[in-house]
């Protein structure tokens, strides 16, 4: 042990020897850093869990809001429960909607680009799982750490914006 330590002491007073011990040494704490840092990265919502705590808002020509706790539609400053909203709500199909479908998609989907300032993740998913249409074949939907958002607008004229609660 002892002739270890001399060895070290002599490669440690030369200074090319130094500097690469020193740099091999910060490289090894930062390959630990990073290792850490990224193992305690959880995934912003995770798989699999039944969500039924959410609130759904649909913005375009007919606003409105669903949650799913009262089970209620506001729309037109007017509170309904979900079976007896107007008609001309009728065409969002609410199961479409339903934030465990849209994350059932999300795991098929193609991932265009992560944001870590605002822990968001935009993925591309195709327009017929949501709903058929001819006219585009995929759509970003932009996952939050308690949000999801799509932006239908250019192809159906509204904004699905889903707020998680649980």
């Amino acid at each position: 042990m002892k002739e270890f330590i001399e060895f070290i002491k002599k490669l440690w007073q030369n200074k090319r020897t130094r500097a690469l011990s020193i740099l091999i040494m910060y490289a090894i704490f930062f390959t630990f850093v990073f290792m850490i840092l990224s193992s305690n990265q959880e995934p912003i919502i995770e798989d699999n869990i039944n969500i039924t705590d959410y609130k759904l808002e649909i913005i375009g020509e007919d606003n409105f809001t669903y949650d799913s706790i009262t089970n209620q539609v506001f729309y037109d400053g007017v509170y309904y429960e979900l079976n007896n909203r107007p008609e001309i709500l009728n065409k969002y199909d609410l199961d479409v909607y339903n934030p465990n479908n849209i994350l059932d998609l999300l795991e098929d989907a193609t991932l265009e680009s992560t944001n870590y300032i605002d822990k968001s993740d935009t993925y591309l998913v195709k327009v017929n799982d949501l709903e058929s249409n001819d006219l585009v074949d995929y759509v970003k939907v932009i996952k939050y750490e308690n949000k999801i958002i799509i932006d239908l607008t250019n192809y159906y004229g509204y904004t699905v914006n889903i707020e998680l609660r649980s």
